[in-house]
């Protein structure tokens, strides 16, 4: 049963949850990220060229100043498909603020 509502939800678990950490991210690291969509900073900078998505409708925080880019979403996502680059989130939310101050 939690398969499949991982599965029927996925998305709507990815945004939700990828955009809470990213708010606490950025509320977090006082520099100028925004939320844009990711064709929008793709076609824009080269700072996506090695990201993939982790969703149709992904969004992105990114930094024009910087040209930096933070992709909690695409975290998010591949935690729950199993194959997490973090330890949890927690880890992931913690660096992310770091080395982004």
């Amino acid at each position: 049963m939690d398969r499949e509502l991982l599965k029927n939800h996925f998305d709507n678990f990815v945004v939700r949850i990828g955009a809470y950490i990213g708010e606490v991210i950025k509320r977090n690291i006082y520099q100028d990220y925004k939320w844009y969509e990711y064709d929008s900073v793709y076609h824009f900078s080269s700072a996506l060229d090695e990201v993939n998505r982790g969703i149709k409708t992904e969004t992105v925080l990114y930094s024009k100043k910087r040209d930096r880019v933070i992709v909690p979403l695409t975290v998010v996502a591949q935690n729950l498909e199993g194959s997490p680059a973090h330890t949890d989130f927690l880890e992931y939310v913690e660096e992310t603020i770091k080395r982004n101050s």
